[in-house]
């Protein structure tokens, strides 16, 4: 039977080797990371040669050709888009090749999660296939609709413009979907040690203190399990740091891109809407395809946020676990009540907060503030465009 899971992975790792966000190869016998001068010579023309086309072919009055209507402020929110993108891919990129040791080392701790945990694709195998199923979708309908729209146009140089276009969207996607599937891992793993905390509360809170020796020995295997799950947790919250440190410059970048992009898609869908001029000629399947393409970005911004929000949301459940100690029967065990306590006071001194650079954090109340910043600039563009043009 064909693992998709499996497919959908090495996909990703192509992918990413494609489009140079890997410098780096693995054995997928061994499962070893290797950096040698053929792959960094690879990785590092592909970039060259996709900000230097970029960079000669950038031209943001080509919109004048495509759209009859355009005005100067659409020109100039085209400009700033796109220029804004560029800047944040590259410095995505550059904090790529200045970490790249690190991000060997990264794939490395994932790939013994696995080796250790082996259900833990499990639990995250719904998530994964979700992500690259919309990411996949998103991606040729945006192929398809662009060289619908240029076909009787298409030059080399167009065709060039447009590679460096979707090669941006291509490095965007393969670096969320990289920080999606260890997320994924990551919260798969943590289902895994709820399941086992659960039934290591369940058990206790059947214990009846007797001072039998059954009651001890009993007493003394829970603590020995407790203490296995609370040293995993520790260590899985580690990973987390790891991984934030490391993601911490790209993921400001990309959400900075997918802000603007956002913003700049609200305000395009309102000039179609009141100008016109841009879809009176497309075919009917063509427009059916950009909607769809529209829908699917949105529904991938929808399950990267959630991807987080359920990683936070099991660690809310480790802790509601815990607080079911008040329920325990008087008199257990010493060691077995000091491991509770201890597993408690270590979550809350060390508390699962995504923060980057120690400025801003993921949560749904960031998460919040942000859409709601989206719709408030969007809608502040809209009535500028309605007051001037």
């Amino acid at each position: 039977m064909i693992d998709v899971v499996k497919w959908c992975l090495k996909i990703s790792y192509f992918y990413g080797r494609l489009t140079g966000v890997l410098n780096f190869e693995i054995d997928f016998k061994t499962g070893k990371t290797l950096a040698n001068t053929r792959n960094t010579m690879c990785a590092a023309c592909t970039h060259f040669v996709l900000f230097g086309s970029m960079v000669y072919n950038f031209k943001p009055r080509e919109m004048k050709r495509m759209w009859t209507y355009a005005n100067s402020l659409h020109e100039y929110v085209f400009m700033v888009l796109a220029f804004i993108r560029i800047i944040c891919v590259s410095l995505a990129l550059m904090s790529r090749w200045s970490q790249r040791r690190r991000f060997m080392r990264l794939f490395n701790s994932f790939r013994l999660l696995f080796l250790y945990n082996p259900r833990i694709m499990q639990n995250c195998r719904r998530s994964i296939l979700s992500k690259c199923f919309c990411v996949t979708m998103a991606e040729i309908l945006q192929l398809f609709v662009v060289l619908t729209m240029m076909r009787n146009t298409l030059t080399i140089w167009l065709a060039l413009r447009i590679w460096g276009i979707l090669c941006l969207t291509a490095i965007v996607n393969v670096i969320i979907t990289q920080y999606f599937i260890a997320m994924a891992t990551i919260r798969g793993r943590y289902s895994l040690l709820n399941y086992e905390l659960n039934a290591v509360v369940s058990e206790t809170l059947t214990l009846i203190p007797n001072g039998s020796g059954v009651f001890m020995t009993r007493c003394c295997t829970l603590a020995d399990r407790l203490e296995k799950i609370a040293r995993n947790q520790s260590n899985l919250q580690k990973l987390i740091n790891k991984l934030t440190k490391a993601y911490q410059g790209q993921v400001l970048c990309l959400i900075i891109a997918y802000y603007l992009n956002l913003v700049g898609s609200i305000y395009i869908l309102f000039s179609i809407r009141k100008y016109g001029g841009l879809t009176d000629d497309w075919p009917i399947y063509v427009t059916v395809c950009s909607v769809s393409c529209l829908f699917f970005v949105y529904l991938d911004c929808g399950l990267n946020c959630f991807n987080v929000f359920y990683l936070l949301d099991d660690h809310d459940k480790m802790v509601k676990l815990l607080d079911q100690r008040t329920r325990f029967q008087p008199g257990l065990d010493h060691r077995l009540e000091a491991v509770f306590e201890s597993f408690v006071v270590s979550l809350a001194r060390n508390p699962l907060k995504l923060r980057f650079f120690d400025a801003f954090e993921i949560d749904r109340t960031s998460s919040f503030a942000i859409g709601t910043s989206i719709l408030t600039h969007s809608i502040l563009l809209i009535q500028y465009d309605m007051a001037h043009y």
